[in-house]
């Protein structure tokens, strides 16, 4: 089955607000930047990374309820809120129990969870914080959001890697063409906190060095981390407001080896020659090189043809859910703008030369864990 998406909402290292976010892809900001991270051990270190600016929750989200949000929360219930602000769907009139949330997450609430432990291993078990647990469990998120908004429908948080995003939106086509909802808010998020980053400096995964940013390309980089939430508002076919894009399929597989398999169902009775983009989840590490190759050529395979390839991920960072941010852009250029893909802070304008706006763009994205996500996005 099909879904509209009718609305658009986006925190990212390039700004909040999905203006602010197709600003700065449109004009190549490297949104890179060295921040501190603070070691177990209190040291503090400098590193590069895409950290998400402030949620702007003005004229969104009450101050009160702000308080009671982490910053993983507040991305995320901002980018809500501006998803339904753009399509003009207000909660308040909306039939609260066919109004639901999906949400994908690979980690959660890092800085709270931190926070329940510290309490945990400081006051003992009996006395840890009950409220930094509660604000710690991945559900959380989708929790949230409902309660800002006050939808008692569908109700669902994802954890799966880097495909959590894919997960919810799948997901969340299987609740619409089953008819447990009319509208969802569909997205994903992860925040970046200094024990994530120190976990991933020990195995030697993250970029400690110059500040030029990620490069999906490269062959012998190092993961650049950032972190943001993005959210898609999607409706059933019929609804009164205005559509952005079709979202025409979505599936999550099993594909240990980057064979073209795990696509057949995705593309079946579909004529392949239709889509003319193809978006991935390309890190550009020495790890994922050569699975990014092999997906890339099954892709072709698949396709019976070879198409240009964009990852955006040079523009917003490598996060589990960064996904998310990849499919605002997708649909932003469905609706016409085409972005160069920044690499180590240079614009590849090569990859979009004669490149015109695309109707269908296929997403691919293969999990380090074996798994495999797509879907596929059109203009209407």
């Amino acid at each position: 089955m099909s879904a509209l998406i009718t609305g658009l909402g986006v925190v990212s290292a390039l700004g909040s607000g999905v203006e602010a976010f197709a600003a700065g892809l449109a004009s190549g900001v490297n949104a890179c930047a060295r921040h501190e991270f603070t070691l177990f051990g209190g040291q503090k270190i400098s590193a590069p990374a895409y950290m998400a600016v402030p949620a702007d929750a003005k004229g969104l989200i009450e101050p009160r309820k702000l308080r009671r949000m982490d910053r993983l929360i507040r991305m995320c219930a901002v980018s809500a809120r501006q998803a339904l602000k753009q399509a003009a769907l207000d909660p308040s009139t909306f039939d609260a129990s066919r109004l639901g949330v999906v949400f994908g997450t690979a980690y959660g609430a890092l800085g709270t969870t931190q926070e329940f432990v510290d309490s945990w291993l400081k006051n003992g078990e009996r006395h840890a914080s009950p409220l930094a647990f509660m604000s710690s469990v991945h559900g959380i998120i989708a929790s949230q959001i409902a309660l800002d908004i006050g939808a008692i429908g569908v109700n669902l948080t994802l954890a799966q890697r880097d495909i959590s995003f894919e997960a919810a939106l799948a997901t969340a086509l299987d609740l619409l063409e089953q008819g447990k909802a009319d509208a969802l808010l569909v997205g994903g998020g992860d925040e970046l906190t200094s024990m994530l980053h120190e976990f991933a400096s020990h195995f030697r995964y993250v970029e400690r060095g110059p500040v030029s940013g990620a490069d999906p390309w490269a062959r012998r980089g190092r993961i650049v981390p950032g972190d943001g939430a993005a959210v898609l508002l999607l409706e059933r076919e019929g609804t009164p407001r205005k559509a952005l894009a079709r979202v025409d399929r979505a599936s999550v597989g099993r594909c240990d080896l980057p064979r073209a398999d795990a696509l057949l169902p995705l593309l079946a009775g579909m004529d392949s020659r239709s889509i003319d983009l193809i978006t991935t989840s390309r890190a550009g590490t020495a790890r994922s090189a050569r699975l990014d190759a092999a997906r890339e050529a099954a892709l072709d395979s698949a396709l019976g043809q070879e198409l240009p390839k964009l990852s955006h991920r040079g523009n917003f960072g490598n996060f589990a859910t960064a996904d998310a941010l990849q499919a605002v852009a997708n649909v932003l250029m469905l609706q016409g703008q085409i972005f160069a893909p920044l690499a180590a802070g240079k614009p590849r304008s090569d990859l979009v030369a004669g490149l015109k706006p695309p109707r269908r763009i296929l997403h691919d994205a293969a999990s380090i864990t074996g798994n495999h996500a797509a879907y596929i996005v059109s203009v209407l």
